[in-house]
């Protein structure tokens, strides 16, 4: 009974026991990679077809509204 209790208190002594902070690490700034220029092209591609999509979509609304529909 008594190593029981002296047991307990010392599993009770390790689980309250201070742990040391753990220190987050900010990620290092990203390298650049041969991929880099093919993505910023990616990207303007994507700008260019949003653009000829709106526009497209205002020029059919445009001729809806001339047949008067």
């Amino acid at each position: 009974m008594k190593v029981f209790a002296v047991m307990s208190l010392v599993l009770l002594a390790a689980c309250g026991a201070d742990a040391p902070e753990q220190v987050r690490e900010t990620p290092a700034p990203r390298d650049s990679s041969v991929f880099d220029p093919l993505t910023g092209t990616l990207d303007r591609a994507q700008g260019v077809e949003d653009t000829l999509r709106d526009s497209a979509q205002d020029r059919r609304r445009q001729l809806e509204e001339a047949e008067g529909r």
